[in-house]
């Protein structure tokens, strides 16, 4: 008796969208056979099953949701150097028999290939026209140089100095490195900050509050991060290299450069929202207009008429619950920055930065109209988020 797979999943699995599994056995003939396939993690894992189809006795499995289940999703942190991404884990699917009276699973199996599995949002076409090599850093060296990060943001973006930033990277290579200049070289020369990946999805804080906040002993020449920081209008140029010597040749795999330009004029009250983007990485994006806040009260009552508390006057409050609204105002954009912004508003996770803290939020608008300046003109931006909790005033 053996299993066959029919149609296997590919190498990269985005979760959020379905991928079946086809499979197939010599021995469906026998009482009480059913398909098992085990899901397998770093951490936990699953087991499915599923009878044989009555036409050709084919096995289906989808493993998505599952796999879903066994990642940890953790919020990214304001600090500095790389982090867990969160999203991605190895999976391993094996294919086993259930048969038999009473039905008993057999022993051995069929196992796929290992797969990545993540919590990307991928559309349909985007996933039909990925490529995994363009995503995954798999060597040192003689790979595809341009490896793609986890964003659609564009490569130029305005940021003030205490103000995050995320790259998401896709890797199985040790080394990785985090190639920084300042100010276009001057006055201080490109210097690297070297980290290890001990899991496949990593998320580098590279925005300026990271890169201010690093400790001399973590960049390559011997200065923190501190150290000739780029005054207002300054520049920082930050792209990611996958070797041990953070080196950035051409033989080297390698992220696009990303500029952050300073500008730390706050105009009104800037707020800062991060988003799980559509590729399983986080993307940030400042709302500089006139943002505003509100707060949603919840009130329960009780004492009106209601003579058994000895009070039939006035009513009484039981209980009151509130939660925060803030209505957001972006400055104008440009049509890529309005294309990529809808990803925020079908977004897994949000977060808006609150002080020095991450607060998750929940996007209340649930129509985005994409717009072109060749027929809009300037457009802007008007989104309602809200906290993703509740405050209990007893």
């Amino acid at each position: 008796m053996s299993i066959t797979v029919i149609s296997a999943l590919p190498s990269l699995l985005p979760v959020g969208n379905s991928d079946v599994v086809v499979v197939s056995s010599d021995n469906t003939a026998s009482a009480n056979f059913r398909y098992v396939c085990d899901v397998s993690g770093s951490l936990s894992s699953a087991r499915l099953k599923c009878d044989k189809l009555p036409t050709t006795s084919n096995g289906f499995f989808g493993v998505s949701k599952v796999v879903e289940t066994l990642i940890a999703p953790q919020i990214p942190q304001l600090t500095s150097g790389w982090q867990d991404g969160g999203y991605a884990v190895n999976a391993n699917l094996t294919f086993r028999e259930e048969f038999g009276t009473p039905p008993t699973v057999a022993t051995g199996g069929t196992a796929s290939a290992s797969l990545i599995a993540w919590q990307a949002a991928f559309r349909q076409q985007d996933y039909a026209a990925y490529s995994p090599s363009a995503y995954i850093a798999a060597t040192v060296s003689g790979d595809t140089p341009a490896i793609k990060t986890f964003s659609n943001r564009p490569v130029t973006s305005t940021l003030g100095s205490g103000e995050s930033d995320f790259i998401g990277v896709l890797s199985n290579v040790s080394g990785l490195a985090l190639r920084v200049t300042y100010d276009d070289g001057t006055p201080r020369a490109a210097f690297l900050v070297t980290g290890s990946t001990s899991t496949i999805s990593n998320i580098i804080n590279a925005g300026p509050y990271g890169l201010y906040n690093l400790t001399s002993s973590q960049c390559s020449d011997g200065s923190a991060g501190s150290v000739n920081f780029p005054a207002n209008g300054g520049k920082i140029a930050v792209l990611v290299t996958f070797n041990t010597a953070g080196g950035n040749a051409s033989e080297f795999s390698r992220t696009a450069a990303y500029t952050y330009v300073i500008d730390n004029c706050q105009r009104y009250n800037d707020l800062r929202v991060f988003f799980r983007n559509m590729y399983g990485g986080v993307d940030g994006y400042t709302f500089t207009r006139m943002n505003r806040q509100r707060v949603d009260v919840d009130r329960k009552t009780y004492g009106y008429n209601a003579s058994v508390y000895g009070d039939d006057v006035y009513d009484k409050q039981w209980s009151v619950t509130y939660r925060d609204t803030y209505t957001l105002n972006s400055d104008w954009l440009t049509d890529a920055e309005f294309s990529w912004l809808q990803e925020m508003i079908y977004a897994p996770e949000c977060w808006i930065q609150l002080g020095t803290q991450l607060v998750p939020v929940v996007v209340q608008t649930n129509t985005y109209n994409i717009r072109k300046r060749v027929v809009d003109k300037l457009q802007q931006i008007s989104v309602d988020v809200q906290v993703g909790y509740e405050n209990t005033a007893l």
